[in-house]
């Protein structure tokens, strides 16, 4: 009965297959071939051409409620009920002034480290001050989605001093004169050492081109850093012209993993493959913009941006394929079906979640405090196109109820952290960002 729901929602879609179903084919046959990991020569892909900067980008989101409705492959894999349980709070402002507010941390001794797309890197004092950017920064190429993203603080910070960041570059021979050229830039992996005044930057040392034009960071139990590497992704931009996530001698459209010298563990799963980077720890991914570690588990989280629909939440295993553009849950921007809306195939792994229509996921955090009881164990969820705050209760890594909070601000939520007082700050998006404390109300 499933399939034949399945198959008959596809016929009313698309009436008359006949006069495209030999380009069809063709396109199917590619990509299996890819997901089987037939021999093939490495498709040429170049960066993308140069447009119009002002061009929409991938985190906007389109949140269309176009009728596409892809079958779950269970019970709340999808618009999981509203929760039995949940918890009153009140919104305090910590700091405010933000520009372009990219990702937060929190420092051992409980300021917050700020970086801003732009290029800029600053320090949220106890009492909301910012601090003036920090000096010494990589040169790097920020416009539209790119620039400096996330900025954490090594495991030891408190003996070392060592950050790690991540933040797109110029490409080598693009020159300051080039003209502006949409998701130009190259993802780029770096640690430094923050000074004893706090002012600048120090020893930088490039650890990994990661290839991507985007992608998100963070140290795992093991103290290797995880990042994930994007492939170009919006409006305009085709899934099908872009098959890197499926291809093993490619660093994009994966989550990586190396030491914190630059090195790669040996244990990575492709490590010693002929053809494969050694670099890559898990495949078949899109554009994920949020990275959480499990509390109890230790396993990597992290929510993916879909296109037009097909926003995901994955549990990343070591070695496995996600799926992206063979399997997916979202259609192109211009609501055209990627590779004949196929949700599933053996060998590639479903998300934990998805949305339809898109929220434009970000940031994503695990409560484990004790402000909130009702939030023990919950995944937040930070939404740009959706402007909402997402809970989602877990039983395992199965979603069973999701809760959509602070709904009334009207505003794209960044980033979501839980700080050293129990309490759960997000951050919003763009050139008036806040950061933000929900504490129990009173």
């Amino acid at each position: 009965m499933h399939g034949e729901v399945k198959r008959k929602q596809s016929r009313d879609r698309i009436p008359d297959w006949s006069p495209v179903m030999r380009t069809l084919a063709i396109g199917a046959a590619w990509i299996a071939a890819v997901a089987a990991g037939m021999a093939q020569a490495p498709r040429v892909i170049p960066r993308p051409p140069v447009q119009n900067p002002q061009t929409p980008a991938a985190e906007v989101g389109s949140i269309a409620p176009d009728g596409y409705s892809p079958i779950p492959q269970w019970a709340g894999q999808t618009r999981a009920p509203v929760p039995a349980k949940t918890a009153s709070f009140e919104v305090q402002t910590v700091a405010s002034g933000l520009m372009g507010g990219f990702g937060f941390h929190f420092l051992p001794d409980g300021r917050i480290l700020v970086s801003e797309r732009p290029g800029r890197l600053r320090i949220v004092e106890k009492d909301g001050r910012l601090s003036a950017p920090i000096a010494d920064l990589p040169r790097l190429l920020a416009g539209g989605p790119q620039g400096l993203f996330d900025v954490i603080p090594d495991k030891d910070f408190v003996r070392n001093r060592v950050l790690y960041l991540d933040y797109t570059s110029a490409p080598e021979g693009r020159g300051p004169a080039d003209p502006p050229q949409r998701l130009a830039g190259i993802l780029m992996v770096a640690r430094a050492r923050l000074s004893a005044d706090d002012k600048r930057l120090e020893d930088l040392k490039v650890l990994l081109n990661a290839e991507g034009i985007g992608g998100r960071l963070i140290q795992a139990r093991d103290g290797t850093l995880l990042v994930t590497s994007s492939i170009p992704a919006g409006v305009g931009i085709n899934s099908s012209d872009w098959p890197q996530p499926q291809q093993l001698d490619s660093l994009m459209g994966k989550v990586l993993r190396i030491n914190t010298d630059g090195s790669i563990p040996t244990d990575n799963p492709f490590a010693g493959r002929s053809g494969a980077r050694a670099e890559i720890y898990a495949l078949g991914l899109r554009d994920d913009q949020g990275l959480a570690i499990h509390p109890r588990s230790g396993k990597l989280w992290a929510s993916e941006h879909g296109p037009r629909g097909g926003d995901e939440i994955n549990v990343i295993d070591k070695g496995r394929n996600y799926g992206f553009p063979v399997i997916g849950y979202g259609h192109e921007y211009n609501g055209k079906p990627i590779n004949e809306d196929r949700t599933a195939q053996e060998g590639m792994e479903q998300p934990v979640y998805f949305w339809t229509p898109d929220i434009a996921p970000a940031g994503i955090a695990f409560y484990t405090g004790k402000l909130f009881p009702a939030w023990q164990g919950d995944l937040f969820v930070a939404a740009l196109a959706g402007k909402h705050l997402v809970r989602l209760v877990l039983s395992g890594e199965r979603v069973v109820a999701e809760e959509r909070l602070l709904v009334n601000l009207n505003q794209r939520i960044r980033g979501v952290q839980q700080g050293p007082d129990d309490a759960l700050y997000v951050m919003t998006d763009g050139n008036d960002g806040k950061i933000l404390k929900l504490v129990p109300r009173k």
